[in-house]
């Protein structure tokens, strides 16, 4: 008798970890969210290709040369390309992930100094962006891989910073790497973070996580009660605006 209530014991044991690890894989509802995060790598791949990225065009800023504006974009590009093909891996493994390729306007640059400021912009938004899409999904592949795209695009957006300003940590932040809600990402306005007059509706904003709305704040992140996504956009912009971003180029450049 006892043998088998250790064998009954193994087999809930067994059941339990097999539910638990069904419920962590990569599931059918997670596939707006997937083509919303493929939509952020495949503008700004685009967003650097409507552009002569070049050694004349980027020599003419005030600190081209000396930058090695070049050879950078070059590998910022490459990298572009690489999250775009990582999120078309993942989204692979979906049954109902449909890659967007949507039609986007990008800000205009008469000059490689704008350039050079946009493409600070949109770095920067679009690292806010992933970092606060890990907060929509449950999976952990997933998860893992907005965490991944966050960490790259902060790093691109930190070294144009680097070569435009000299403080870039000032002294009276408080608050972490700015993070973007969906819902504040996809709608129109110049404020930070703010891309839907570029996207033109081509996405939606992916779910919020159980059934909840994620307010971001500027440490953490917390779940309540769910409200509209206008209202979410706008609690969650207002919060992270209340405190001063880590990175000074978040306020210069916007």
């Amino acid at each position: 008798m006892r043998i088998f209530s250790a064998l009954n014991g193994l087999l809930l044991a067994g059941a339990a970890v097999a539910q638990s690890s069904s419920g962590c894989s990569l599931q059918a509802n997670e596939s707006q969210a997937v083509e919303y995060g493929y939509a952020l790598s495949f503008f700004l791949d685009r967003f650097y290709s409507s552009v002569p990225v070049n050694q004349t065009f980027l020599s003419s800023t005030p600190n081209g040369s000396s930058s090695q504006y070049f050879t950078n974009f070059q590998g910022i590009q490459r990298q572009n390309r690489l999250g775009v093909r990582a999120v078309q891996q993942l989204g692979s493994r979906l049954s109902g992930f449909t890659p967007q390729n949507c039609s986007f306007t990008f800000p205009s640059a008469s000059d490689a100094d704008t350039f050079v400021r946009n493409a600070l912009q949109l770095e920067s938004t679009v690292a806010g962006a992933y970092i606060a899409l890990a907060g929509y999904t449950q999976a952990p592949e997933a998860s893992f891989l907005w965490a991944r795209l966050a960490a790259e695009h902060t790093a691109h957006a930190y070294y144009i910073a680097s070569q435009n300003q000299s403080v870039l940590f000032p002294t009276n932040s408080s608050s972490l790497v700015p993070a973007y809600s969906p819902a504040h990402v996809l709608s129109n306005g110049t404020r930070p973070g703010q891309l839907g007059s570029f996207f033109q509706g081509c996405v939606t904003a992916p779910p919020a996580p159980c059934g909840q709305t994620l307010f971001i704040g500027p440490l953490t992140a917390t779940l309540g009660a769910n409200v509209s996504a206008s209202a979410a956009a706008s609690s969650s912009a207002s919060l992270s605006a209340s405190a001063t971003p880590s990175p000074s180029f978040a306020r210069r450049f916007y």
